[in-house]
């Protein structure tokens, strides 16, 4: 559980609240359990750089402040605009249009690259963590983390987005399976991974 009054918790919201306001960002902590990006895909949040809004689902008491330290460390990617979040940012926008069906040439370049981005970001995420002090479960959250830089790999064989009730970091079998910290191959799916998410129906 992750309380709210917490004193670690308190000082990192100002900070991002801080940093939302130093680069012109709205922040959007909405009370409910998951966001609607579009009839195809919801999720628990996310940042968009090119509209500068940050917006997290809130009502998953166990699961928001992860999101949000997950959603600001995408903040810090795009104020630094390194190349993860270059090449990723454009990878996704394929991704999106291939998962809603349009036909994209060089997919697995695209999910690479979206894959890329997501494990430089929960590199970033598990700094923030130990930097402010958060109430996560450090191990934990790499698991979950593995687990859904993992997923990027697996759209390509399942070319679906997660559900909200089933995605890959809550999805315990999944992240349970994976390794608590970044040392393992990203490049390319283990089939032992590979068949775990298909017997899941992620």
């Amino acid at each position: 559980m992750f309380f709210r009054k917490d004193p670690n918790v308190k000082a990192f919201l100002e900070h991002v609240k801080e940093q939302c306001k130093k680069y012109k960002v709205k922040l959007e902590l909405r009370k409910v359990r998951y966001l609607i990006l579009d009839k195809n895909m919801k999720c628990g949040g996310y940042f968009d750089g090119e509209n500068k809004k940050l917006v997290v689902a809130t009502r998953n008491e166990d699961t928001w402040l992860p999101l949000l330290v997950h959603e600001f460390a995408h903040l810090t990617q795009w104020v630094e605009d390194c190349k993860p979040w270059s090449k990723g940012s454009s990878g996704l926008y394929y991704v999106e249009r291939w998962l809603a069906g349009k036909k994209v040439k060089n997919i697995k370049k695209y999910l690479g690259q979206s894959r890329d981005l997501e494990l430089d970001n929960e590199k970033r995420s598990v700094k923030l963590i130990k930097k402010w002090n958060l109430p996560i479960d450090i191990e934990d959250y790499i698991k979950k983390a593995n687990a859904y830089v993992q997923f990027y790999n697996y759209m390509y064989y399942s070319r679906k987005w997660a559900k909200p009730g089933n995605s890959p970091y809550r999805n315990e079998i999944i992240y349970e399976a994976m390794p608590s910290n970044f040392r393992m191959n990203y490049k390319k799916m283990a089939k032992k991974y590979r068949k775990i998410y298909e017997e899941q129906n992620i």
